[in-house]
């Protein structure tokens, strides 16, 4: 299948690992790369500037989490070399970076044309959630997002939601080099778009003069726009889905919106987000 250049797949050192290298090995095209890397947490970067007072308590927290942090740089490190041993067939290389987690990623990530993290998959995963929000809103590049139980093959069947957006577009024409490879494309809208922008029909006829195999499907405005999104892509049996990666930042918190929390939520395939 049709695919990118240069892949960055970001590790955690968690059984996440695994479905991250696995899609990121599948996105590598002929004469590419994938560039695997983990981020070891620099404590001095992380952690709250203390008075005097807790300077003894920070520098014991500040050991406990380094220690942390290099466990988990060497299970991301064991976790690749025992990808590798198994998949021979894509050139790729293991990175190991110092830093604030979720800044330093998303600044390598600006050098590549795709990058895959995992899916968050509850409260309990604060990295791995802060690493794709990081990714999403601060690298400029599309994300894939898969989750743990990531089939081996996906990228047949594609849903892209459209609701005509500046995030939307984008995604859409991110995720060109995998609409090439689909057997089928289908383009989703959500109640009635503005005038001014370009219904799904639109959209998938300019797909069609692609030589994409693209339909159009609209759906009925309501309450429930998250859902009903979700249910037409599992409606589809499609096996990836792409769509604009909407929110702001609010200082240093990043606000995801209705239908990108949901669908992170959700969705049991790979989410190809750009913002």
């Amino acid at each position: 299948m049709p695919a990118y250049a240069t892949v960055l797949a970001i590790l955690v050192g968690s059984d996440s690992d695994d479905a991250v290298l696995n899609a990121a090995g599948r996105m590598v095209g002929a004469g590419g790369g994938l560039r695997a890397m983990t981020v070891r947490s620099d404590p001095a970067r992380v952690l709250p500037i203390v008075g005097e007072a807790g300077a003894a308590a920070a520098a014991e927290l500040m050991t406990v989490l380094e220690q942390q942090a290099k466990e988990r740089a060497a299970r991301a490190r064991s976790n690749f070399s025992s990808w590798r041993s198994r998949v021979k067939e894509v050139r790729a290389e293991f990175e190991e970076l110092e830093g604030h987690p979720s800044e330093t990623a998303a600044a390598a990530a600006r050098n590549t044309d795709l990058v895959v993290v995992a899916r968050p998959r509850d409260e309990a995963e604060p990295l791995a959630a802060s690493l794709f929000e990081a990714c999403l809103f601060g690298s400029g590049r599309p994300v894939l997002v898969v989750p743990k139980s990531t089939p081996a093959t996906f990228g047949a069947s594609i849903v892209v939601l459209w609701d005509g957006s500046r995030t939307a577009a984008r995604a859409l024409g991110d995720a060109l080099p995998l609409l090439a490879g689909a057997r089928s494309v289908l383009v989703v809208t959500c109640g009635r778009l503005d005038e001014e922008v370009p219904t799904g029909e639109a959209v998938a006829a300019r797909l069609n003069a692609q030589g994409l195999p693209a339909k159009a499907r609209s759906l009925e405005p309501g309450d429930g726009e998250p859902a009903a999104l979700a249910a037409a892509a599992s409606e589809a049996g499609c096996d990836l889905i792409v769509m604009g990666g909407y929110g702001h930042s609010r200082v240093r918190e990043m606000i995801l919106g209705g239908v990108t929390r949901h669908m992170l939520g959700s969705a049991p395939v790979p989410l190809l987000m750009s913002h």
